[in-house]
Formats: C-alpha cells, sequence, structure tokens
C-alpha cells in the first residue's frame, strides 16, 4: 500500500508572473474546419485552459489549501 504525505507547494511570485506572460504571449494554430479531435487537440481547449490559468485561477488558494 502506498502511503500518502502532506506536502506543500510554494511556486515563487516571480515565476507565476512569467507563466502568466507566457501564456498571454501564446501565438494558437487556426483550426481545421470539420476536424474535430480528428489531428488532436482542438486549439479552442488550450485556449480555455490557459485562459483560465491566466485570469481565473486562484493559486495562492490552492496552495494554502
Amino acid at each position: 500500500m502506498t502511503e500518502i504525505r502532506e506536502f506543500r507547494t510554494d511556486c515563487p511570485r516571480a515565476e507565476l508572473g512569467d507563466l502568466t506572460e507566457r501564456l498571454a504571449r501564446a501565438r494558437w494554430a487556426d483550426e481545421l474546419p470539420g476536424a474535430g479531435d480528428d489531428y488532436g487537440v482542438p486549439p479552442a481547449r488550450p485556449r480555455v485552459l490557459a485562459g483560465r490559468w491566466q485570469h481565473g485561477y486562484d493559486r495562492r488558494a490552492w496552495e494554502k489549501r
């Protein structure tokens, strides 16, 4: 049986700022019309995730939790 041990995360503010800036500068590929998932993840999905990381995810609240 694997033991679960408590741990803490603490990401420096500068690194979080750098991540936010890099996400803002991301260059997204155009989606192929009608391709769906045939050629990998449609670009809209990672864009939504990146937007959440930039504007809607409270990293500090999760670190405290």
